[in-house]
């Protein structure tokens, strides 16, 4: 009789798909400083329109694996098509248990701004909550030399600020500024 090498149960592969290059690097160091088991690849993150993003996930759904959508939701309040877009987008995956959407209103920016203070006040701008962010990260800047060093992630994953923006994300869910990237940092745990 063959002994038999007990199965292990294996995890499901999460690939993350994202807007531009500010998700791409918070999430490539996300990945490093807090262990995340995720694939994170600058083809998933090449300035990607709602329908772009679209396209990925269907992609990376063939190959059965989990995929965490992060993009901005500020495109929709300024136009209407756009805002259908997003709309067709949250009910085509509403019922689908690989998609996880975690978009943000105004932008990212306004998530990493719950990392520093308990807010869900109204940004009229990406600019504007950025502006409030360079309170707490006065160097902030999209550019691609800032936002490669990991240590603004690293600062922000400190003192418990990480787990802080989690619970102020959750709390303000359906505010007029709100993240649903708390969901992505629970599926990655």
């Amino acid at each position: 009789m063959r002994n038999r090498k007990p199965t292990l149960a294996t995890r499901q592969t999460i690939y993350i798909v994202g807007e531009g290059q500010t998700e791409l690097f918070y999430f490539k160091h996300l990945k490093k400083l807090l262990n995340y088991r995720c694939t994170i690849s600058p083809r998933l993150f090449e300035n990607n329109s709602i329908v772009k993003i679209d396209k990925k996930v269907e992609e990376l759904l063939s190959e059965d694996v989990f995929v965490i959508c992060v993009f901005d939701a500020d495109v929709s309040r300024r136009s209407e098509s756009e805002n259908k877009k997003l709309q067709r987008l949250k009910l085509k995956y509403s019922k689908n248990e690989n998609v996880l959407l975690c978009d943000t209103l105004q932008s990212i920016e306004y998530w990493f701004l719950l990392h520093f203070e308990d807010t869900c006040r109204y940004f009229n701008s990406a600019d504007a909550t950025t502006k409030a962010l360079m309170k707490y990260i006065p160097n902030y800047d999209k550019g691609r030399k800032f936002m490669e060093n990991e240590k603004w992630v690293r600062d922000m994953t400190l003192a418990g600020k990480f787990e802080l923006a989690c619970e102020r994300a959750e709390k303000h869910e359906k505010r007029e500024s709100y993240s649903n990237l708390f969901k992505a940092a629970k599926k990655l745990i």
